[in-house]
């Protein structure tokens, strides 16, 4: 049985576009731990000024119940957030409304799927300077990097490092961001690969796509980038994006 660490999820009870209710939330938990999945972390979307702005005291709150609730020894549950990138997000941090991956320097951050941040530079360079360590949620979606792969460049030069789903690489978001994944597969630029999970759905395609990972990247890689590394960064221990590739970006622009 797999060891999966799975720091995506969308799995706390009422928060945000995933679990409704605490049952449901259990549910998952279950689907994910017959996918192999043994320690999950619950980042609920942080959006400012929408509906999904749930604070770190309910979601404490939630979480402790859930945990209560929850009847297997065998799943580790930590609190986290995906955030949506915004120019208060220090402010956010400081006053805990939103929190990092367990507590650690490592923080789950979402860009819009189809837009650009103008400021997406400014914002990551703060972030960077207060210590934390920004890591993207799903780049294969998103519409920029789609277009234009080498502007992963403009990630790395902040020390981001990337998240992608699972799923993508059975095509569930596309052919374009099945074909992205695939390139920054191949090219070593990819430190975790989690499931984005918001529900446990009709198909249940999970198994699959982890299956379909391993044959690409060989076991070796397949368990770093779903074990070795989330567990590292869960423990607040370095973990290091593909400084070779981005040096190379350089040379090659020079």
């Amino acid at each position: 049985m797999d060891k999966i660490v799975d720091i995506h999820t969308h799995i706390l009870p009422g928060v945000d576009d995933g679990a409704k209710t605490m049952e449901e939330s259990l549910k998952i938990i279950e689907y994910l731990s017959k996918s192999g999945v043994t320690d999950i972390v619950l980042t609920s979307h942080y959006i400012n000024n929408t509906k999904y702005n749930a604070n770190e005291k309910n979601r404490k709150r939630i979480f402790k119940e859930l945990k209560k609730r929850l009847n297997n020894d065998e799943i580790k549950l930590y609190l986290g957030n995906e955030v949506y990138l915004c120019e208060d997000i220090i402010n956010l941090l400081e006053s805990k409304e939103i929190v990092t991956l367990n507590d650690t320097k490592y923080i789950l951050i979402e860009l819009p799927l189809t837009g650009y941040l103008n400021n997406l530079s400014n914002i990551l360079c703060e972030l960077t300077s207060y210590g934390f360590t920004p890591i993207i949620a799903h780049p294969e979606r998103y519409h920029f990097l789609q277009k234009h792969n080498k502007r992963i460049r403009e990630l790395l030069e902040f020390n981001c490092l990337l998240q992608c789903n699972v799923d993508s690489i059975t095509g569930k978001y596309g052919k374009k961001a099945k074909k992205l994944m695939k390139w920054m597969l191949k090219h070593d630029l990819v430190q975790f690969v989690a499931t984005d999970t918001h529900s446990v759905g009709k198909n249940k395609k999970l198994e699959k796509s982890f299956k379909k990972l391993r044959k690409i990247v060989g076991e070796k890689e397949f368990i770093e980038l779903t074990s070795t590394n989330p567990l590292n960064i869960l423990k607040g221990k370095e973990v290091q994006g593909n400084l070779e590739y981005l040096m190379e970006e350089e040379r090659n622009r020079n």
